[in-house]
């Protein structure tokens, strides 16, 4: 039987929908931009050292959690390119590709440090699909860090969120809603663990019991979501969201919905 269409839970109004339909439905691949390849390389020295505790029951030495946020960014850089802003050009490519390593490479040792010592990992990067009855497609994603009672999502910002931010989280939500089907048992706590890369770098968690309420608007965004893409409708974010740049969105300098003052090139 074939198989049926995928949403990811990204197209539920945390990001852009033209953004999805560009990537998803037209399949235009754009080199992602520097911030993106930063995420991307400190992902992965979270996930060999959760996947190492998985194994062994012991955290990866910090230098070695090091070592794999670096290799991801170069692994990242090299396998599809990147797209640089006008300034990150004037700055030379090897200033801030060696920026983006020392990025990283300082976030990763911060949740090496700070956060994973407290983890109990079941799961890392577990990939998840949920069969919505009645609609077109198979709602997926993949969640960063499962623990016997909860899940773990970690995100890097240059400032501290809100306190609500997991209770917020329509990602941790959809998360939850996952877990509680696929696993059969709803999970005691959703958390959001940022790397806060500030002066003084810090790592904060925020953590938020889920409940029925939460499934409930995940739902509700699925059915919207699902009769807008029937009928050919994207909703592009407004200008002002964070993913609405060319720091964070590969499409923004050929986006008809994007005020461009610049041109912009790839790398």
């Amino acid at each position: 039987m074939e198989s049926k269409p995928q949403l990811h839970v990204s197209a539920l109004g945390m990001k852009c929908q033209e953004q999805f339909r560009r990537r998803y439905i037209e399949k235009e691949v754009i080199p992602p931009g520097v911030a993106l390849i930063v995420g991307t390389g400190t992902h992965k020295g979270v996930d060999v050292n959760m996947t190492h505790k998985i194994e062994t029951g012991e955290l990866l030495p910090v230098d070695a959690v090091a070592d794999a946020a670096r290799d991801g960014v170069n692994e990242a850089w090299e396998s599809g390119g990147v797209k640089l802003e006008p300034e990150e050009i004037s700055k030379g490519i090897k200033v801030v590709r060696g920026e983006a390593v020392d990025k990283a490479v300082r976030l990763a040792r911060l949740h090496a440090t700070e956060t994973a010592p407290a983890i109990n990992p079941t799961h890392a990067e577990r990939p998840w699909s949920l069969e919505i009855k009645g609609y077109p497609f198979d709602l997926v994603g993949r969640i960063d860090i499962q623990e016997a009672d909860g899940i773990r999502d970690t995100k890097t910002s240059g400032k501290t969120p809100g306190a609500d931010c997991a209770e917020k989280s329509l990602q941790l939500k959809a998360y939850a809603l996952a877990v509680s089907r696929i696993d059969g048992r709803m999970p005691a706590r959703v958390a959001l663990d940022y790397l806060i890369d500030a002066a003084t770098p810090k790592a904060k968690s925020f953590s938020h019991q889920p409940d029925a309420e939460d499934f409930r608007v995940v739902l509700a965004r699925v059915q919207i979501v699902a009769a807008a893409m029937q009928a050919g409708i994207f909703v592009p974010v407004e200008p002002d969201h964070w993913c609405c740049s060319a720091k964070w969105c590969g499409y923004f300098e050929s986006c008809r919905y994007a005020r461009r003052p610049k041109q912009f090139a790839a790398a």
